[in-house]
């Protein structure tokens, strides 16, 4: 499907996070980036931030109001997607995507219980008295985001997203 999308479509591959985060995949073909080793001006990067911004919230919008999307992604401005490297980045990003969320659901509900809560990368940690329930809270979290099935929930949108 990602080699669909980024090589007979030409577009990025996206998706929203279970959270409702828009997420588009920034992999452009190198040989289009105009940078000035003399100057080490970085605009054209900012301005690609930019649009991917642009991008992202208009996927969001899409996707909460309507059930017409465009087949085309449209950032006008980028240069185009590089389809290897948005097939190849596309499942370990959409993996680390649930891995945020899942954190980021743990750390809410230690937070709303009291539970000190620490975290670097993939790691949870707390202070050895509320192992348990740290324990706890990241199962219910986890109970929580699969139990809307993600993995399903991201084939239909890449499907309404791109191959409409």
């Amino acid at each position: 499907m990602a080699k669909h999308i980024t090589r007979t479509r030409g577009c990025r591959i996206s998706w929203i996070t279970p959270l409702g985060l828009p997420v588009v995949q920034p992999y452009v073909k190198q040989s289009e980036i105009d940078f000035d080793l003399w100057s080490g001006s970085n605009t054209p990067k900012e301005e690609w931030v930019a649009a991917l911004t642009r991008a992202a919230r208009r996927i969001e919008r899409q996707y909460r109001s309507t059930s017409s999307f465009s087949s085309r992604d449209s950032l006008v401005g980028l240069p185009p997607p590089n389809p290897v490297k948005q097939r190849n980045a596309f499942p370990p990003n959409f993996i680390h995507s649930l891995d945020s969320c899942h954190m980021m659901l743990t750390a809410l509900h230690c937070l709303r219980e009291g539970i000190m809560f620490a975290s670097v990368h993939d790691c949870f940690w707390t202070h050895a008295a509320s192992v348990d329930a740290l324990n706890r809270v990241s199962a219910q979290s986890a109970e929580l985001q699969y139990h809307s099935l993600p993995f399903t929930r991201m084939r239909k949108g890449l499907r309404v997203l791109h191959l409409k």
